[in-house]
């Protein structure tokens, strides 16, 4: 039953269950800074309502989120617009709300992520993918480097190491790689999937909700120092990057599908 439409993303529920769908797929569910206000007041809707008792958020069409909308940041450039700190800063505190809320949080994956994606993904309580879910931390493809958390939470789940090559690399992986390396809860075939949702709602859904919140608060206090400090420091580095000839480059490049020659700056 739909809840509340916004011009993205729409919220949704069914008896103690909410779905937040994110609602652009023509362009697999893009996020942008309106959409992050979106999501914030659907967030805030459903932890305000006590007989929501989980949350699941999910991409229309088949994709989950491709992240940024590149073909936005062009049409900035362009017009001469450059990107503003209280831009970046919007990403953080929209995953800092999904991470910080008081209720089971499902991330539903299908299809691609990307970016701030799986940012979202990452940020929810339990991340569950198709096995051939197609993800990327794109970032670094554009001359950019990650923001909403992502640095943190990804060095926490797989390590150093794997999130220097994922992140540095920008090469895509998929829902079963991710499982294996411990940065999602768990993947199953794109046919089991919904199975395998629908068995952690039905359990999310019908357990001791004040043990889950207390749960999820102690667990965020040995973690959101670190992560508001990265989110701080990403916000100073994605700034500095989105005045380099590098950025430029490379957003036009995607956009007319040409592979960017970098020039260093």
């Amino acid at each position: 039953m739909l809840w509340k439409e916004y011009e993205d993303v729409l919220l949704e529920r069914e008896d103690n269950v909410a779905t937040i769908l994110l609602n652009n797929p023509a362009n697999m569910n893009p996020v942008t800074v309106s959409t992050m206000d979106h999501l914030v007041d659907a967030l805030t809707l459903c932890e305000e309502d006590d007989t929501v008792r989980v949350i699941v958020l999910r991409g229309a069409g088949g994709n989950f989120s491709a992240g940024g909308n590149v073909k936005g940041m062009k049409e900035r450039l362009d017009k001469g617009i450059n990107t503003t700190k209280e831009g970046i800063r919007a990403g953080g505190e929209f995953m800092m709300r999904l991470r910080t809320i008081n209720k089971p949080t499902i991330a539903w994956i299908e299809g691609a992520a990307a970016g701030a994606g799986m940012s979202m993904a990452l940020c929810c309580d339990f991340a569950l993918a198709a096995e051939d879910a197609k993800m990327v931390f794109a970032f670094v493809n554009i001359g950019f480097v990650p923001d909403c958390g992502i640095t943190h939470m990804l060095t926490k789940n797989v390590g150093r190491a794997r999130a220097t090559d994922l992140l540095m690399g920008g090469r895509r992986f998929t829902g079963a790689d991710a499982a294996k390396w411990g940065m999602i809860t768990a993947a199953a075939p794109k046919e089991e999937l919904e199975d395998l949702v629908k068995k952690y709602i039905k359990k999310y859904s019908q357990g001791p909700a004040v043990a889950y919140a207390q749960i999820k608060r102690m667990i965020n206090s040995c973690t959101m120092r670190e992560l508001n400090a990265c989110m701080q420091e990403e916000v100073e580095a994605q700034f500095i990057c989105s005045k380099t000839e590098d950025y430029r480059i490379a957003v036009e490049a995607f956009c007319e599908k040409k592979k960017p020659e970098f020039v260093g700056r």
